[in-house]
């Protein structure tokens, strides 16, 4: 098993885990009975209830010191319980430090950590930790379940914090017991989790906490919590502010796999887990996009797009297809295996509109659509290319994606405060480097306008894309240069944490989004730019990036449109 130990000290967040879309819910393709349909939508409704319901005793965390009024730690989660105490991870917790407690509806109180248990021969078990709010206040809680009575298949749903998206709300994942309890005394679900859910809550469908997010293996599959019922049965051991390396007194003797049947209709995946099949109408809505891509051959999925009867059939054509703009070359572009030119790309929202030489049958009616929010807990269906449908639940509501990994690279830095701008350093290989920018080299202009300090030099860059050619003018003593540079991502930095070794990586452009979705479908970063839709077969956006482990972002139905119709004003192709 790889599961990495985190300390809370070391900022290294090992686990969160758990990932969950597995079942292959494909409940609403036209061959799908209409039970099946009702039973996932029934599904879906009571998730829908549960998350509205437990969602506010979710709180994101961090260290933190209250004469400073200063972070000290990295983040992480936890749900808050009756009387104010709080579950979450030994990994995240040193026993008599304060922490901050921030609750989705924007409320910020102070805990302590109490007790926690981490074994000495093996510090990543059982990863039990209490805390308890100092702050008054009437405090959100959820209710504690009972791990006891957890079988295969049985769903299950996450509400916790990754550090990757740093926002203020939750994320929501959803998956499946695969087993109650594992060698090392762990639940391991499909539920998926990455850096910054640790010590977050797993859920049944009744809304009870039954474990506690703890550790991941590298398959996405592979997610382990802490069961519930291991905080019980230490309950008077944790309540005091000590780590334990050896299991203390019990004082709740129930046997927390005990092997006790599963309540009668708890289990609603049952008879979806064998959920197959694709309906030969969506199918027909995601193409296969090969082209010539800095110099290598790349393929991504597209979206075809009917605009029959529309406004736009005029300018447009009767179909186009849309898909990921950093993942299409241009040269030696064909949909399907037939030759296609670029119509128009979008560099915000990472879009493409391409027009195939011949016509493809079906194709998304845009009548059929629906532009209006999403709510979490909707059941979201991407369609394959000759391969099965992936599920995923919506996670959260629309939020930005700020330009990070995704912003233009130069490769140097001015000096913190400059006036004006001073390099003070040059990345090896970078293109400042490759265009003989020195450390001491004034930042003069950037595309004709003067930059005044470091501040400003930072600013204007951050505006800047991969591939954007700027024009700097460099002062070097009484020397002056300019320099015509093509900017490019930033340098990937390998990690060994599982979290970043998932089979098929991270989107290269992953961020810079405007109200944008995410939910936890597994999709590899060559299967963005296909069609998402809701389980009555609505489209409701494309996949635009596989944002994380456990995060795909989805750009909305409403983003795609304005794209169509800006784009009437650019219906030249090229090539």
């Amino acid at each position: 098993m790889t599961i990495v130990h985190q300390s809370f000290k070391i900022v290294k967040v090992i686990y969160r885990l758990t990932f969950a879309v597995a079942l292959v819910l494909c409940v609403f393709y036209p061959q799908v009975s209409s039970a099946q349909k009702s039973q996932a939508l029934k599904l879906q409704e009571q998730l829908s209830s549960v998350i509205k319901r437990v969602k506010p005793a979710c709180v994101r965390m961090w260290g933190f010191d209250t004469l400073a009024q200063q972070r000290t730690s990295a983040q992480f989660s936890a749900v808050v319980i009756k009387d104010g105490y709080i579950l979450t991870a030994a990994h995240v917790s040193a026993p008599g430090n304060t922490y901050q407690v921030m609750f989705p509806d924007g409320r910020v109180g102070i805990a302590t950590a109490l007790g926690k248990i981490e074994l000495s021969e093996d510090k990543t078990r059982p990863d039990v930790a209490l805390m308890k709010m100092v702050s008054i206040g009437d405090w959100p809680y959820a209710e504690m379940g009972n791990s006891a009575e957890l079988k295969p298949n049985q769903p299950c749903l996450s509400i916790s914090y990754p550090e990757t998206l740093n926002q203020s709300p939750p994320t929501v994942r959803f998956g499946h017991i695969t087993e109650p309890r594992v060698t090392r005394g762990f639940i391991k679900s499909t539920c998926m989790m990455e850096p910054g859910d640790s010590g977050g809550p797993l859920f049944n469908a009744d809304g009870e906490v039954i474990g506690l997010h703890s550790a991941i293996e590298i398959p996405e599959a592979d997610n382990y919590d802490v069961p519930v019922n291991s905080y019980k049965k230490y309950w008077a051991a944790l309540n005091v502010a000590m780590v334990y390396h050896t299991l203390p007194e019990a004082t709740n003797t129930m046997d927390e796999f005990s092997g006790k049947k599963q309540p009668a209709g708890t289990s609603l995946l049952q008879d979806m887990a064998s959920f197959t099949g694709v309906g030969k109408s969506y199918q027909k809505s995601i193409m296969s996009i090969s082209s010539v891509l800095q110099g290598r051959n790349q393929t991504i999925a597209g979206t075809l797009i009917s605009l029959k009867g529309t406004s736009l059939e005029k300018a447009l054509g009767s179909f186009v297809v849309i898909s990921k703009s950093s993942m299409v070359g241009d040269t030696d572009i064909t949909v399907a295996g037939k030759k296609a030119t670029v119509i128009k790309r979008d560099k915000e929202t990472d879009l493409v509109m391409l027009r195939p030489g011949v016509s493809f049958p079906g194709g998304i009616d845009l009548k059929r659509t629906s532009s209006g929010n999403i709510a979490e807990g909707t059941f979201l269906i991407s369609p394959g290319i000759d391969t099965a449908a992936v599920v995923g639940i919506l996670g959260s509501d629309r939020f930005d994606l700020p330009k990070v990994t995704g912003a233009g690279f130069l490769g140097a830095t001015a000096q913190h405060a400059s006036q004006p701008a001073k390099l003070y350093f040059v990345r090896a290989g970078s293109p400042a480097a490759k265009n003989d920018f020195r450390v001491g080299d004034i930042i003069a202009q950037l595309d004709g306008k003067p930059v005044e300090n470091a501040a400003g030099f930072l600013d204007s860059m951050s505006t800047y894309w991969p591939g954007d050619i700027v024009t700097i003018k460099l002062k070097r003593g009484s020397e002056e240069f300019v320099k015509s540079i093509a900017l490019t991502y930033p340098p990937q930095i390998k990690h060994d944490h599982p979290a970043e070794n998932f089979a098929g990586g991270k989107s290269l452009r992953r961020d810079g989004f405007n109200s944008v979705y995410v939910y936890d479908a597994v999709l590899k970063a060559d299967q963005c730019g296909g069609p998402v839709f809701d389980i009555n077969g609505n489209f409701r956006g494309i996949n635009i990036a596989r944002f994380s482990r456990a995060c795909t972002v989805i750009l909305s139905v409403s983003d795609v449109i304005q794209f169509l119709n800006n784009s009437v004003d650019n219906t030249k192709p090229r090539s």
